[in-house]
Order: C-alpha cells, then structure tokens, then sequence
C-alpha cells in the first residue's frame, strides 16, 4: 500500500508540476531558420558567366584579277563555228580566309580549265549565242568553279564563287 500511496503522490507531484514546454510558433520559426540554412549549405552559389563577345569578320567581295580565255569549236548541228569566250569571276570570302582563298584558287586553276572548256564544248552554239544559253552558262560556270576551286575543308568552305563577268563573247 505504501507503494500505492507513493505512486499517487508522484503523479500529482508530476501533474501539478508544469512541463517547459516550447510554443508552437517558436518551433515553427526554427525549423524554417534550420531548413533555411540547409538550403543556403547544401545549394552551390551561382556563378555568372560572362559571354566573350562574337567576333564578325566581314564577307569581301573580290573579283579574280585573272581571265579564263577559251577558244573552241562548240558542239554544231551542221556547219562549223568558232567561239571566243573570255571572263573572270567574282569571289566572296571572309577578311581572315583571303589568303587561303588565293591558295585554293592556284592549286585548282588547271582543274577548273579542263572543267570549263568540257563544259562548253557541250554545249551548242545555239544554245550559247541565245540570252538564256548565256544566263544558263553563267550558272552553270559559277557551279563549276566553286566545286573545284573551293572545296570544302570540313564544315565550311574557304570562299563561294558568286558572279561571272563576260570579257568577251563572240561566235563566227
């Protein structure tokens, strides 16, 4: 019984002392300072990264100093003529590949002879004394010569071949 009587007397003893509890607003305020502070810890600190600025390098338009002369017989129907053609071409490159672009048309100038003179040898007078015989031929050479004077070296090519001007363009 004495047990009994000492049991009661500490539950009261204990019911009748007040816990120090903390409130609920406090705890709530701390977890969000610790859960805070994890966040600021456990997140790397942004770094900005500057852009280095985009260098343009401007496209010149150079016109080839040297002629392609041709003296041929066209392919003919019937009778027999003589063509005279002459003319120089138009070049646009970038201002740090002109050098390359010289480089490319010295190593493919015999190439693009050969070329051009098959390419007009094909083709009959008829069809190269009509104005668009002529416009067809200019197309046709601005596609021959950038095939073979500037070849691509790996993703881009070095300069593109863009206009041809007539020196002369004469038939008998």
């Amino acid at each position: 019984m004495t047990d009994d009587k000492k049991k009661e007397a500490d539950g009261k003893a204990e019911d009748g002392k007040k816990k120090k509890r903390l409130p609920p607003v406090l705890l709530v305020a701390i977890g969000a300072a610790l859960g805070g502070a994890g966040v600021v810890f456990a997140v790397p600190p942004k770094t900005v990264e500057l852009k280095a600025p985009v260098v343009v390098l401007a496209t010149e338009q150079i016109e080839h100093p040297d002629k392609l002369e041709f003296r041929f017989n066209p392919r003919a129907e019937t009778g027999k003529t003589y063509a005279s053609i002459s003319f120089t071409f138009e070049y646009s490159v970038r201002e740090d590949r002109k050098d390359a672009a010289f480089e490319a048309i010295k190593h493919g100038w015999g190439r693009a002879r050969s070329q051009v003179t098959e390419l007009m040898c094909g083709m009959t007078a008829q069809e190269l004394q009509s104005p668009s015989g002529k416009r067809i031929l200019a197309k046709s050479l601005i596609e021959t010569l950038d095939a073979i004077l500037f070849v691509s070296e790996g993703h881009e090519k070095v300069a593109t071949v863009n206009l041809v001007n007539w020196c002369d363009y004469m038939f008998q």
